[in-house]
């Protein structure tokens, strides 16, 4: 197995704390990533229910850091360790927007190309859910 990292770089046109709620709002979360169970504290849970891959399987998380509107770092049983880094901007629908920057580190096996466009795919979502569209799991796999 090897260690390996992935960046990855979004602007959103919103205030920083309405992204902010998309990662920490269990219903939010439930709109782009995943049925959640998150207790926003540090050590707190952040737990995953897959979606139609495996409606069974759950990522089991931990919040490791957790500084508001700025960081969320959750230690993930099957992801691998994610951080999110919140920027506000000038600009946006509201006159600010926020960039988002993920770092994920996971070991693999094989796989690492599906990690780019499985997160690059995850942050479109997010972006929709921000624009009023939450994921549809009921019909996910039909998009």
């Amino acid at each position: 197995m090897t260690r390996r990292s992935f960046r990855f770089e979004r602007d959103y046109g919103l205030p920083r704390v309405i992204v902010w709620d998309a990662l920490i709002d269990p219903d939010l979360v439930s709109g782009w990533l995943g049925e959640a169970e998150i207790t926003p504290e540090i050590d707190g849970e952040y737990d995953l229910r897959a979606h139609p891959e495996d409606p069974s399987r759950k990522t089991l998380g931990r919040i490791v850091a957790l500084r508001h509107l700025e960081r969320l770092d959750v230690e993930t049983s099957d992801l691998g360790l994610i951080n999110f880094r919140l920027t506000e901007l000038p600009g946006g629908s509201r006159g600010t927007s926020t960039r988002v920057q993920l770092a994920v580190e996971v070991e693999l096996e094989d796989g690492a190309d599906t990690i780019d466009a499985d997160w690059e795919r995850r942050l479109d979502q997010l972006g929709a859910l921000l624009r009023g569209h939450p994921v549809d799991w009921a019909n996910w796999e039909k998009a």
